[in-house]
């Protein structure tokens, strides 16, 4: 088991490429999602609280991981979500390839049918007016290592409809062997942000200098580390199909009165522990604190109600509500919650008073109330 591609999957184009420190489970500390192992056609994904496990040899690069994924986690080093929009703009009808499409002609070539979901068919769709998607390779899924895409492209479809009626755009299955005219534009080619590359090809090096040093045995620090992850819990980093599609949210011809976001407010027995906002992966939550108060603001825009700031609430202050009309999508970022602080007269560090004319914090309340027993039983 590995989370790094070999060299051969990453110029195919194939490499799944795995960015563990926004990934639910581990923010959480507790298995609470297995969206992408779910998604994955030949279990090459393997999901703990401490980490998640890639069998490269089984991984088919097919990519239908990616918009399974609530966080953002998954990346395939041959597809960008948001080059294969802007490859679309102003086009009427596009040509989607398959790599296990067999037919001539243009169009534009991806790994597999099923990075495609209904908000990046969405997102293009406003974008360019792209209203009809001529899906090429979709006769050979039945054969196809990458799996069987043909069911996942019908629930796209009735997904469309249910957001846009009859101005829905159509997912077609083009005839076999057709000739588009045009080049190919090939979306399955090595491609990593500076971030991938960079961790990429450090660990490469690190791999190159291994060979030429001895390690020294440190067994016992090492046994002491496993379990316990030590990545970034706090890194935010918005959902590359959920921004996509909220960047034409407006643009859309919406016919349900509820749209794929969800809201959130906190009730009054928030505490203002700020976990919510600290561990939520798309920075739709954020935390706020000063030296003179305590917050939690959110922007629904940035919100694929992945459910952690539920699950992470020791007060279950978190209230999800349904969003039902663009404006809410685009509303600014607000305050949720402030508490004001004061300094401790005891420790001097800032806590949130319970009362105006409360001085000490809990810690220091404790011991002075233990302390003032201790005095009363001396006393008596």
């Amino acid at each position: 088991m590995s989370k790094r591609p070999d060299m051969s999957s990453v110029w195919s184009g194939e490499a799944l490429l795995i960015d563990e420190e926004l990934c639910l489970n581990l923010r959480g500390r507790t298995l609470s999602c297995n969206s992408c192992a779910d998604a994955c056609n030949v279990d090459a994904l393997d999901l703990t609280e401490d980490a998640i496990e890639l069998n490269s040899e089984s991984c088919t690069g097919c990519g239908a991981c990616l918009p399974s994924c609530p966080a953002g986690v998954l990346q395939l080093s041959g597809f960008s979500p948001r080059r294969f929009v802007e490859v679309l703009e102003s086009k009427d009808e596009a040509h989607i390839h398959c790599s296990a499409s067999t037919d001539k002609g243009g169009g534009v070539v991806i790994p597999c049918h099923r990075v495609l979901d209904a908000r990046l068919i969405a997102a293009a769709f406003a974008s360019g007016g792209t209203n009809t998607f001529h899906l090429h390779g979709l006769t050979h899924c039945e054969a196809c290592d990458k799996g069987n895409a043909i069911d996942y492209v019908t629930e796209v479809q009735q997904q469309l409809e249910y957001w846009f009626g009859e101005e829905a755009p159509q997912l077609v299955l083009a005839e076999e062997c057709i000739t588009v005219e045009g080049d190919r534009q090939y979306q399955n080619q090595p491609q990593m942000s500076r971030r991938n590359f960079l961790r990429f090809a450090g660990v490469q090096a690190l791999e190159s200098a291994t060979q030429w040093l001895v390690p020294i045995e440190e067994e016992e620090e090492t046994l002491a580390l496993q379990g316990f992850y030590q990545g970034e819990v706090d890194r935010q980093q918005a959902e590359v199909y959920q921004s996509l599609l909220a960047e034409h949210v407006a643009e859309l011809p919406w016919t349900t009165t509820e749209l794929p976001w969800r809201s959130r407010t906190l009730n009054d027995e928030c505490s203002a522990c700020l976990s919510c906002g600290q561990r939520c992966p798309t920075g739709a939550l954020q935390a706020e604190e000063s030296q003179a108060g305590r917050g939690i603001s959110f922007e629904p825009v940035l919100c694929t109600d992945c459910g952690l700031c539920t699950q992470l609430c020791p007060m279950n202050a978190v209230e999800p509500h349904p969003v039902a009309n663009v404006d809410e999508v685009v509303a600014p970022r607000t305050l949720l919650m402030y508490r004001h602080q004061k300094e401790c007269s005891q420790c001097r560090h800032p806590f949130i008073p319970q009362t105006e004319t409360e001085t000490l914090c809990l810690t220091c309340s404790n011991e002075q109330e233990l302390d003032d027993e201790w005095m009363a039983m001396l006393e008596s």
